[in-house]
């Protein structure tokens, strides 16, 4: 009866022995899979509201009957802000877009003896049509659309004793290209070209040296928009 008894008891201490060492084996089996921590980031779009600010350099010329009074290459500097909405569809993009600039691109003149004149582009104003494609984070586009500005005519025919000083809004048209890239989800940088064409106007009116004047102005520029 005792030898039952210990052979009893030691088989349940190897049993038991045996048990241990098995718990402390590795596992082998995978961790739980973690479906968040391997989803891919969600697809850039230009799709939404924007808004921001450019900065530039205007250059081109006066045309009409009295060009010879506003300068024949007229230059400058212009600052502004922009906004807009844009729609992506794949890789295409529709968008409409509108901004107004502080400008002051001009150039004076010396039409006759005792006369001078000047010739000021003083606001620009556009509200355009964007058509692009979108390259990953890069936009490439074409732009077309209204265009116009406050042309200023200043007149000093010191032989007459005229003197005149008269602003017109201008109306025409703007075409132009352009990138722009998202450097964040919110913000984007852009470089522009715009060729405006602005209709004439009558100037000086009641004085000897009445004029008709339009203006042609490219316009190249730089901005960033922050995108809502």
């Amino acid at each position: 009866m005792s030898k039952v008894l210990f052979a009893a008891i030691g088989a349940a201490a190897i049993s038991a022995a045996t048990l241990a060492q098995a718990a402390d084996l590795p596992r082998r089996y995978a961790p739980a899979y973690d479906e968040a921590a391997y989803a891919s980031p969600p697809a850039f779009t230009w799709t939404g509201f924007y808004g921001g600010g450019t900065a530039g350099l205007g250059f081109g010329g006066f045309n009409g009957t009295g060009a010879q009074y506003f300068g024949n290459s007229p230059s400058g500097l212009q600052f502004g802000l922009t906004g807009g909405y844009n729609y992506q569809s794949g890789n295409l993009l529709f968008g409409l877009e509108g901004d107004y600039a502080w400008s002051h691109i001009s150039d004076s003149a010396t039409p006759a003896l005792g006369v001078t004149s000047s010739g000021i582009l003083q606001n620009l104003g556009t509200a355009r049509a964007r058509f692009g494609y979108s390259y990953d984070r890069a936009l490439f586009f074409a732009t077309a659309g209204y265009a116009g500005a406050s042309i200023r005519g200043v007149l000093n025919n010191a032989p007459t004793g005229s003197v005149a000083d008269q602003s017109q809004w201008a109306n025409g048209f703007a075409l132009g290209l352009g990138v722009e890239y998202a450097l964040t989800a919110r913000i984007s940088a852009k470089a522009e070209y715009l060729y405006t064409s602005l209709g004439s106007n009558s100037y000086f009116v009641g004085t000897p040296n009445p004029t008709t004047v339009g203006a042609n102005i490219n316009i190249l520029r730089g901005g960033v928009n922050y995108h809502f």
